[in-house]
């Protein structure tokens, strides 16, 4: 006859067993990646990650650092959960109502619960990774446009500038036009008329 164990028991056990193997690995659960990245997009989520991390450190207002955060957390869950979770949480103190801040709940949750591995067999688990790597893009393109939108509107500043310099010397041009010519002979030439 098997012992009857309780589950709170089942339950630490599956934990600790879990923990020993990503120790056995070299990393533990919490500092592991919850997605494995492609290879092909390593360098473009850590791109993504520097320019989160710039962003936040101009942020002024905790409100203004809430998009920031959540995006660095997802790109996170493709490096260390210990930051994903890190930035989740920032999410939720800095606008606990937004839903950003509820989708920061759901996936702190996730992360904490050892019980709640991505497996990357099932379907759901495939449209969650595959959806989370659609944000990520869409977030790269959002930045790259937003970059090329920036250099744009100072190449466009730089012409208009060079446009009202050019006007500038084109009125004092018509200005000096304007303006009498002197003379170039004093007085008329002498004729027989007007000698003694």
């Amino acid at each position: 006859m098997i012992p009857s164990v309780p589950i709170g028991t089942l339950r630490l056990i599956l934990a600790l067993s879990l923990a020993a193997c990503s120790s056995m690995h070299g990393t533990s659960a919490s500092t592991s990646p919850y997605f494995i990245p492609d290879r092909h997009d390593v360098k473009r989520y850590q791109a993504l990650a520097r320019e989160q991390e710039s962003m936040l450190a101009h942020c002024s207002q905790p409100h203004s650092c809430v998009l920031p955060h959540f995006t660095r957390a997802l790109v996170a869950l493709y490096e260390n959960r210990e930051v994903a979770a890190q930035h989740f949480q920032q999410v939720v103190a800095a606008a606990p109502t937004s839903h950003l801040a509820s989708s920061s709940r759901f996936w702190l949750g996730l992360l904490e619960d050892p019980l709640a591995e991505p497996g990357q067999d099932g379907p759901f688990a495939q449209a969650t990774e595959r959806l989370i790597r659609d944000l990520l893009d869409r977030e790269i393109r959002i930045h790259q446009l937003t970059k090329q939108i920036n250099a744009r509107d100072k190449k466009v500043e730089q012409l208009t500038n060079q446009l009202e310099a050019l006007k500038k010397i084109d009125q004092e041009m018509k200005e000096r036009s304007r303006l009498p010519k002197p003379s170039t002979n004093s007085s008329p030439p002498l004729t027989k008329d007007d000698l003694p």
